[in-house]
């Protein structure tokens, strides 16, 4: 019963909300000790992680640094539900899908920040590094009750570490490895009485290899990728019940890359990736202010915030440059939530307005749209373990027609049991991207302005048990679902070139989730998962690309020395997955299936003093040769060490 209450207190004292996580306040009552761990995105304000029936994977900072994995899209890869295709060599295109939905579908939230690009919809999460993360929240099913469009398949929250008040605390990794490798990433956060900040900074060169298929001699000319990574956030306490504070995002990239051959009329270099001095650089720039008051000893509160994002990215073939674009994203918000009592029975109600304007500058021109959201959330523990969840948005838009979405969730905890049934249902939109709707390059693609959204509509039915005082969870979910209007690629026979179109009929989605967390010995933890994925295209019923429809992943780490040394494996697999075959020179490209593959990296760690550790990995340990795109290689075996420190 006291489910409500522990959510309000604790976002109160962390200074969160759905959008924003800040820092926690100083000398917090004892009994916040014990309040249950939070979700931060799946509510318009923190919800209990026993609490929420939507399904839901955290990945922690310290599982990141136990992996020992570089990149965000790598650690998705072992995540119920999640598809992870890059096109050729670090900092390629990289997109994540959730349940067989489009990369555009899944909204990014980098402690708050929308920080998917302007013109595509989506983010590129190539070269997203993990540096100064604290935890990843992986939301599945639609949620644009709660966020609005790009959220239709779910949300992946990225949340950074913060400063905890009283002291100063110092990090640092330095790295070296295969192809040229280096890393220089460091962390300073801490604060005072009524204020705290964190600040990390990550920079990561690679000469990269060569992702060619088309070429005849394989090592002729690397692919690389130089990243400079920058988040910060802080708050401070005006008074005890006002705070304000912000967020910082900065990426800075320049990802070389090969050309794919698409001669007219076609011949046989068709489809082939082929060497050349060809380079994208990107920026993507995200910032936030927000305002919090609290009245009514914390059961009402107030928000305000205001947020900035700005990306751009330019393509340079040969010193010469080609496809470019730019755009900036102003969304400002208020909200209030008040929390109130109906006998015994707590509830929680949340309103929230939101203005959005997203202005695009492309070669095709410039375009806009605004945007008004209305929101609206309500959260009710009716019965002791039962909790429900109800959201519920109206979208004024200026280019397409208003949207109504909604998302509706239960959770029920059986008392004595360990057994925890939890279950969503929702409607979701994805509006067309600036790019779908007016194109990208001249020439080569034309956009489609008589797009509609796409709709979706899921459900989730699942059952989480935990054994042996928490030393075995399990936890299954069947999902199920259609989308409606779905945006694919067609042909425009009066212009002769490709343009986006709505595929007829309906596309249906369904699978199953399934992920085990296992502490055999104090000293061994296992975590592992498996996904079924069906995802059809309504216009034809094939298979989508990019999406297989089985994926696993395993995760062990086994501590020794006084847990001063750790060694850990994680093993990755990626079913047969069908993609476009473009060396047949014709339109439609016809499909190709891709082979499945299992990939083995190895990792381990000693702390040689209490402030110092050093770490070694190999990555694609077996050497497996693979294709994630067709005709764009990957990478072979790869060994990495460093050096970790901390004061």
């Amino acid at each position: 019963m006291q489910a409500i209450q522990r959510g309000v207190a604790l976002a109160a004292l962390l200074g969160t909300s759905a959008a924003m996580a800040q820092e926690t306040a100083p000398e917090a009552p004892p009994e916040t000790l014990i309040l249950d761990e939070l979700l931060i995105s799946a509510g318009r304000t923190p919800v209990g992680v026993d609490e929420t029936g939507r399904a839901f994977t955290v990945i922690t900072g310290e599982q990141l640094e136990a992996q020992g994995v570089r990149y965000v899209a790598e650690a998705l890869r072992r995540v119920p539900g999640v598809a992870v295709s890059r096109t050729g060599s670090v900092g390629g295109l990289t997109q994540v899908r959730l349940r067989g939905a489009e990369g555009n579908q899944v909204l990014v939230l980098i402690d708050g920040l929308e920080v998917s690009s302007i013109a595509q919809g989506e983010f590129d999460f190539g070269s997203l590094q993990v540096a100064g993360i604290e935890r990843i929240e992986v939301l599945r099913g639609p949620q644009s009750a709660l966020y609005g469009s790009n959220a239709s398949a779910g949300v992946i929250s990225i949340i950074t570490k913060r400063g905890a008040r009283g002291g100063t605390d110092w990090s640092g990794t330095i790295e070296g490895g295969t192809d040229g490798t280096a890393l220089v990433q460091g962390t300073v956060s801490g604060g005072g009485t009524n204020w705290n900040g964190s600040l990390t900074a990550s920079f990561r060169r690679t000469a990269g290899f060569n992702v060619a298929t088309g070429t005849d001699d394989a090592e002729s000319e690397r692919d690389g990728d130089r990243n400079f990574t920058l988040t910060g956030r802080a708050s401070v306490d005006v008074t005890e019940d006002l705070r304000f504070g912000g967020t910082f995002f900065l990426r800075d990239r320049e990802s070389e890359f090969d050309s794919q051959l698409f001669p007219f009329p076609a011949d046989a270099t068709s489809g082939l990736v082929v060497d050349s001095n060809s380079v994208n650089e990107a920026r993507d720039i995200a910032l936030g202010l927000f305002g919090r008051y609290e009245m009514l000893d914390d059961a009402l509160v107030h928000e305000l915030r205001f947020e900035v994002t700005d990306t751009r990215s330019e393509n340079v073939i040969d010193d010469v440059p080609g496809f470019t674009s730019e755009g900036r994203r102003y969304k400002g918000v208020v909200q209030s939530s008040y929390a109130f009592d109906i006998g015994t029975i707590e509830n929680l109600a949340t309103a929230a307005v939101e203005i959005e304007e997203e202005i695009n500058q492309a070669s095709t021109g410039d375009q806009t749209r605004t945007l008004i959201g209305l929101v609206g959330e309500y959260r009710v523990s009716p019965l002791d373990g039962l909790d429900l969840q109800a959201g519920l948005r109206y979208d004024f838009n200026d280019a397409f027609e208003d949207a109504l979405t909604y998302s509706v969730g239960a959770s029920y905890a059986i008392a004595g049991t360990g057994t925890r049934l939890h279950a969503s249902v929702g409607r979701g939109v994805v509006n067309p991207s600036f790019s779908e709707q007016f194109g990208f390059s001249p020439g080569r693609f034309i956009g489609n302005p008589d797009l509609d959204p796409e709709r979706t509509f899921q459900w989730d039915i699942g059952v989480e048990q935990s054994l042996f005082d928490g030393r075995v969870v399990f936890d299954a979910t069947y999902f199920r679902g259609r989308v409606t209007d779905e945006i694919i690629s067609g042909f425009d026979t009066a212009a002769s070139l490709p343009t986006s179109v709505n595929a007829t009929g309906e596309s249906p989605r369904q699978g199953v989730e399934l992920a085990l967390t296992l502490l055999p010995i104090d000293a061994l933890s296992l975590t592992a998962s498996y996904t079924y994925t069906l995802s059809e295209e309504g216009s034809t019923g094939f298979q989508e690309v990019r999406r297989p429809r089985h994926t696993a992943g395993l995760d062990a780490l086994y501590r020794f020395a006084g847990d001063r040394a750790t060694l850990g494996l994680g093993l990755t697999y990626s079913g047969d997955q069908r993609d476009l075959d473009f060396t047949a020179g014709t339109f439609p490209a016809p499909l190709i299936t891709l082979d499945s593959y299992v990939l083995l990296n190895i990792q381990g760690s000693y702390e040689v003093t209490e402030n110092l550790a050093v770490f070694a990995r190999v990555e694609n340990a077996t050497n497996t040769d693979y294709q994630e795109v067709f005709n764009f290689e990957t990478q072979g075996i790869a060994g990495f060490a460093g050096l970790r420190v901390n004061f």
